[in-house]
C-alpha cells in the first residue's frame, strides 16, 4: 500500500526568519519510544535493520552509553515528569496492571496509579519559566485517562497538567500507530510557536506490540527472509519482518522531524532528545549483549537509548559512558530553560548539562531503582538495584527465579554483583568474590531506600510453592479496582 508523507506548507512559513541569539534557551524536542531495546538501533549494534537517521543523531550529536529508565513504561514516565524516583512517588507499576500472587513468597506493596493534576511536573514548570508546552501520543499516567478524556476532552484534559495538545495540520492517508501523524503535529507546534521557546513531548506508541507497521516495510523484510507475524503478535522466530519494518518506519520519521525542523529555521536553537521508556519485549527481539528485556531488573530490561542532536552546541560524534537515568533529565531542562521549583521539591537527578556541555564537573555517588513487584510474563519477582561507577549490585527481596527454568523459584533473598564495564551481560556474579564492595553498596542501597520512604513486600505467610505462579489478575479497571478473570 502506497503511503503519503506530504511536505506541508507551514515547513516554509518562516523560512527567512531570523534566528534569536545563541544565549537565548533552546526550544527541546523529547521523543520517546515505546519499548526500543538498547541494541535495537544500527549505531547500539542492531545488525538486522538500518537506521541511518537515528544514526545521525548519533553522529551530529553525543550517544550515551549507560542510559537508564525503569523497566515498564509508566514508572518510566511518571519518573521523567515528576523528576523523582518511583520509589519516591511510589508509582512502580503500569497504571492498568496488578499482578496479585496470593501464593508468591512475597507480598507486593501497592502502587498508586495516577499523577494528581496538583502536583508538579515538567510541563508546569517549563510553561511557567515562559514555554509553549505540548504533547502528543502516549501519555499513561492515570488509570482513569480514557474516561477522563472524554469526559473533558483531550485538550482540557492535557490542560490540566500544564500541557497542549499537539495536533498536525493534516491527516496522513495510512500512517499505522500514528507515527508520521505525532511527528507531524510535533512540527506543527513548533511552526506555530514562534515567538517563545517550545517544549515539544512526542511519545510515540511504536515499537511496542501490536507489531503495526506499513505492509511494503514488512514485505521488504519478508523478502530478505524473515517471516511475517500473521496477526501483528511475537513470534517463537526472531526478529520478524514486522518488527524490523515497524523501526525503519520510526527511523523514517526521525528523519521527516530533522529534516522538518531545518527547513521551518526556527528563531532559535533546538535540542532534540531521542530515548526509550524501557528496554525491548524479549519476545520480540533478543537484546543482546543485554541480559533478558523489558520488565526485568537486569540491563535488557533498565538499560536504553540515548541520543542528544545539538549541533549549535555539542561536539559531533561524543560517547559519554557516564551513567545516568531518566530521572536526570527533569533538572536538566529546568537548567537550560531557567525552570524553577520551590525550595522543598525534592530532586532525585543531577543536571546533564555539565556532561552535554563538556563543561564543569558531573558526580553522583550512584544510580537508585526499587521495583518491588511480581510482573510473571516478565519473569519479574521483587528486588531493588543500585549502580556504583562500574558496578551493579542487585537485591532480590526473597525469591528469585531459576534462569534456565523460569518455572522454577527459589523462595530466599539473593544479592548479586556484577562489573558492568567487563560483563555487560551480566554473566559473572562478584558477591561472593568481593564481599567488601557488597556491604558497601548495599549499606547505600539501603538508606536511599529508607531515605525516600520506598514500599518495600513483605513475608507471605500464605506461600505455596505449588501455586505460587497463579495471578488471580493483571488488570484493574478505570477505578484501580481488581477486574476478576472471569470478567476480563
Amino acid at each position: 500500500m502506497k503511503r503519503i508523507i506530504k511536505l506541508f506548507p507551514y515547513l516554509f512559513l518562516t523560512l527567512f526568519a531570523k534566528k534569536a541569539e545563541a544565549t537565548d534557551p533552546p526550544n527541546i524536542v523529547f521523543v520517546l519510544i515505546d519499548d526500543m531495546g538498547w541494541s535495537w538501533q544500527e549505531c547500539y549494534g542492531n545488525n538486522f535493520v538500518k537506521t541511518p537517521n537515528i544514526d545521525r543523531l548519533a553522529r551530529e550529536g553525543i550517544k550515551f552509553t549507560d542510559a537508564y529508565a525503569m523497566p515498564q513504561c509508566s514508572p518510566s514516565r511518571f519518573t521523567l515528569i515528576t523528576g523523582q524516583y518511583s520509589a519516591r512517588t511510589n508509582m512502580n507499576a503500569v497504571i492498568m496492571e496488578k499482578h496479585v500472587m496470593p501464593y508468591a513468597p512475597m507480598i507486593q506493596p501497592e502502587s498508586i496509579r495516577v499523577l494528581p493534576i496538583d502536583a508538579v511536573n515538567i510541563g508546569k514548570v517549563m510553561r511557567k519559566a515562559g514555554y509553549h508546552v505540548g504533547h502528543v501520543g502516549k501519555w499513561h499516567f492515570d488509570v482513569a485517562e480514557g474516561r477522563n478524556r472524554k469526559l473533558l476532552g483531550s485538550e482540557k484534559y492535557l490542560k490540566q497538567y500544564g500541557f497542549d495538545k499537539m495536533i498536525a495540520a493534516e491527516n496522513i492517508e495510512y500512517d499505522p500507530k500514528s507515527v508520521m501523524s505525532y511527528t507531524n503535529a510535533t512540527l506543527n507546534y513548533l511552526a506555530s510557536h514562534q515567538d517563545q521557546p517550545v517544549f515539544a513531548y512526542l511519545a510515540h506508541h511504536t515499537v511496542h506490540t501490536k507489531l503495526d507497521a506499513p505492509e511494503d516495510l514488512i514485505q521488504k523484510y519478508v523478502e530478505l527472509g524473515y517471516e511475517k507475524s500473521p496477526d501483528m503478535r511475537p513470534l517463537e522466530k526472531m526478529p520478524t519482518a514486522n518488527i524490523l519494518a515497524m523501526i525503519e518506519y520510526l527511523d523514517q520519521s526521525i528523519g521527516r522531524l530533522m529534516d522538518g525542523i531545518e527547513a521551518l529555521k526556527l528563531k532559535r536553537e533546538t535540542l532534540v532528545i531521542y530515548m526509550s521508556d524501557n528496554g525491548g519485549h524479549a519476545k520480540v527481539m533478543d537484546s543482546s549483549p543485554l541480559r533478558r528485556g523489558k520488565g526485568s531488573e537486569y540491563e535488557g530490561g533498565v538499560r536504553v537509548p540515548l541520543i542528544m542532536h545539538w549541533p549549535e552546541s555539542f561536539e559531533s560524534g561524543r560517547v559519554i559512558e557516564e551513567p545516568v537515568h531518566i530521572v536526570d533529565l527533569f533538572p536538566t531542562f529546568m537548567e537550560l530553560t531557567k525552570g524553577e521549583v520551590d525550595n522543598d521539591y525534592i530532586l532525585d537527578g543531577k543536571s546533564l548539562v555539565p556532561l552535554m556541555l563538556n563543561k564543569g564537573s558531573f558526580e553522583r555517588e550512584a544510580i537508585y531503582m526499587n521495583t518491588p513487584l511480581y510482573i510473571p510474563h516478565y519473569n519479574k519477582t521483587p528486588s531493588c538495584f543500585i549502580r556504583m561507577g562500574d558496578y551493579k549490585l542487585i537485591k532480590f527481596y526473597g525469591d528469585y527465579l531459576e534462569e534456565k527454568d523460569f518455572s522454577k523459584i527459589i523462595p530466599e533473598a539473593k544479592i548479586e554483583l556484577y562489573n558492568l564495564r567487563n560483563d555487560i551481560s551480566e554473566q559473572y556474579d562478584l558477591s561472593e568474590s568481593m564481599p567488601e564492595k557488597v556491604r558497601e553498596m548495599e549499606k547505600m542501597l539501603n538508606e536511599w531506600l529508607k531515605e525516600t520512604g520506598a514500599k518495600m513486600p513483605v513475608k507471605n505467610e500464605n506461600f505455596n510453592p505449588e501455586k505460587w505462579s497463579y495471578a488471580t489478575s493483571h488488570r484493574v479497571d478505570e477505578d484501580g479496582n481488581i477486574i476478576p478473570i472471569e470478567k476480563r
